[in-house]
């Protein structure tokens, strides 16, 4: 945003002047509409360009008949010019600008310290104001960003306002979306202030998410059609009595509109697994060597893939993924114990690179991994808290044109090695619960069956698996959603 906004400025010639004030107009609408004219309000600034919105807003609010403070802290050395125009504008009309926080009580308290060029840690009186605003009991807005929440990052620097209402201009800031900082924003409004098309064109952002337009990149249904026609997945999940994995992944696969599939588990269980799934197809084995033969044949048969669903870290589960990676003949979706064996065998191989790892870089037919921060841990040789701190790079480094990364999270990340990333903006904490990555594998494995592109498949699956888990939070609550009340909602969020 800072690009497309000095773009907008140097190279189309649109004032900063100009933008600052449809900043204020657009703040000054959304406050009309939330609050009557007696409500107290309470304006708190810095001196920079991000104060300067704040400047105008208090002068258009008092026009409107609204009782306004504004507080500048005054602890920037050197104010912005567009700041300094802005204040000359209120001294000219009389407007007082106070050097000390009131004491007294307001209804809404608004944010127009630090903008989205903060980098520092917040210190001294500013980080003294915006814990002094966060102790009260006032509505709270922020300008474009909370102050303290790095806008590239969402890491919280040092210090951050807590927000229940994010007024943010132009585009949505990455900030915004991950946490910690999405936890300081509380409703977020994106407000259209007049940057043009050509000026974000020209920056080209490479973050996005997806909102429900977006169900309409869903693969089609075709009237003419059979069971074959929305292709055939294999999951090889479900170690002996790990049943409830495969159970969950493979349900996932059908509601999300496979034609066919076909679980591939112990024998031990076979019995639940033909109760709890009775429309799959379900091959079985008791020991390593009938194993191996019956996953050759499966592989043959099989669209696409997912493996790793309660299906454990044994010797077994090393050799069969071996015998996927070098004989799979379609996409695969990698998952739980699946990357956990992968990361043991890459640190256990990475002296001299095996054939299986050659297998694994090489793999032709499209691969999307699903690690949460535990399992990215082990694959990347990073703890979980240097994970934390960089999401996106991190699912970057593990992208490329053959593999999809989708690093889950409270906010998950996905990346395909385009330069693109998706931040995925749907869910809840409710989905917090044991099986739910197991419905997201079968999600994907079912996108993947109807036509999508492993990284469409990957992106809209997350967003959906999200979707049906809101659809639960508002049915069941957030405490009591289980994992399969995640699959019973995909029917209301899908086409």
């Amino acid at each position: 945003m800072q690009k497309i906004d000095a773009y907008s400025i140097r190279n189309i010639g649109i004032p900063g002047l100009v933008l600052m004030e449809k900043a204020a107009l657009s703040m000054e609408e959304e406050i009309l509409a939330r609050f009557d004219q007696g409500t107290s309000i309470l304006i708190v600034v810095e001196r920079g360009n991000n104060g300067g919105d704040g400047l105008a807003l208090g002068r258009l609010l008092l026009a409107r008949g609204y009782p306004v403070t504004i507080y500048e802290i005054g602890g920037v050395s050197k104010a912005s010019d567009s700041y300094m125009t802005q204040y000359s504008i209120l001294k000219e009309l009389g407007i007082p600008v106070r050097n000390t926080l009131p004491e007294e009580d307001y209804d809404v308290v608004i944010d127009g310290i630090f903008g989205v060029g903060l980098s520092r840690e917040v210190r001294g009186i500013q980080r003294e104001v915006i814990e002094k605003l966060n102790s009260g009991c006032a509505f709270r807005i922020a300008v474009d960003v909370p102050s303290g929440v790095d806008a590239g990052t969402g890491k919280i620097l040092g210090t951050a306002f807590r927000a229940n209402l994010t007024i943010t201009f132009g585009l949505l800031k990455v900030g915004l979306v991950l946490y910690p900082g999405a936890a300081c924003c509380g409703e977020v409004v994106v407000k259209d202030i007049g940057f043009p098309e050509k000026a974000v064109e020209a920056v080209s952002p490479s973050a996005f998410t997806y909102d429900p337009s977006d169900l309409c990149r869903l693969p089609g249904r075709k009237a003419w059609s059979n069971k074959g026609t929305y292709g055939k997945v294999l999951i090889v999940a479900g170690a002996k009595n790990m049943a409830g994995a495969a159970a969950l992944c493979s349900e996932a696969a059908y509601r999300t509109g496979s034609g066919l599939v076909r679980i591939f588990t112990a024998e031990e269980n076979r019995v639940i697994l033909q109760n709890l799934v009775p429309e799959a197809v379900m091959t079985t084995y008791r020991h390593e060597m009938e194993a191996l033969d019956k996953l050759e044949e499966a592989l043959g048969w099989a669209t696409v893939i997912g493996f790793g669903c309660g299906l454990g870290q044994d010797p077994l589960t090393e050799k069969m993924l071996e015998l996927v990676l070098k004989k799979g003949q379609a996409p695969l979706v990698l998952d739980a114990d699946g990357l956990n064996v992968l990361a043991r065998m890459k640190s256990r191989d990475e002296a001299e690179e095996s054939e299986v790892i050659k297998a694994f870089a090489g793999y032709p037919h499209g691969m999307i991994l699903t690690p949460h921060l535990g399992e990215m841990s082990r694959l990347c040789k990073k703890t979980v808290d240097e994970i934390r701190e960089s999401l996106i790079p991190t699912a970057e480094a593990l992208a490329d044109e053959r593999h999809v990364c989708v690093l889950k999270d409270a906010r998950t990340i996905v990346c395909a090695g385009d330069g693109l990333t998706y931040i995925n903006s749907s869910g809840n904490n409710g989905m917090s619960t044991g099986g739910s990555g197991d419905v997201l594998t079968g999600i994907i494995c079912g996108l993947l069956a109807g036509g999508s592109p492993p990284d469409e498949a990957a992106r809209l699956g997350v967003y959906c698996h999200g979707l049906a888990g809101d659809k639960a939070a508002e049915e069941k609550g957030h405490f009591g959603l289980l994992a399969r009340d995640i699959i019973d909602m995909l029917g209301r969020v899908l086409p």
